[in-house]
């Protein structure tokens, strides 16, 4: 006879952990599922630059990918504004939100 052992994993020690254990190990499963900052060089910057004033001009739908704390985020939108002066873009996606991103944490842009 076999029998098929549904192991609880985790479930079974919880009762023994402290909060500050569980807190501690959730913290920890976190920072390594994080990436490091990709480094662009010039002329992938160049070509981000050049997509996005085009993308302005012409309303162009964009896919932006964004690092953040070692994460990455992708938005879809039309570039509305572009503020060299504050280092910002102003993006509006699909349900028609205001969406204000860095320069510094664009990692990579394509038309969609």
């Amino acid at each position: 006879m076999k029998k098929d052992h549904k192991d609880r994993g985790m479930k079974k020690w919880h009762g023994f952990f402290m909060p500050e254990s569980i807190k501690l190990l959730k913290d920890l499963w976190k920072d390594d599922q994080k990436t490091p900052r990709p480094l662009l060089d010039e002329m992938k910057i160049e070509e981000m630059e050049q997509l996005l004033s085009n993308s302005m001009e012409t309303k162009l739908l964009l896919e932006i990918t964004t690092w953040k704390d070692g994460f990455f985020t992708s938005r879809v939108g039309f570039v509305m504004k572009i503020d060299s002066l504050n280092k910002r873009i102003q993006i509006q996606d699909e349900f028609e939100s205001i969406i204000n991103l860095d320069f510094f944490s664009i990692t990579n842009v394509k038309v969609k």
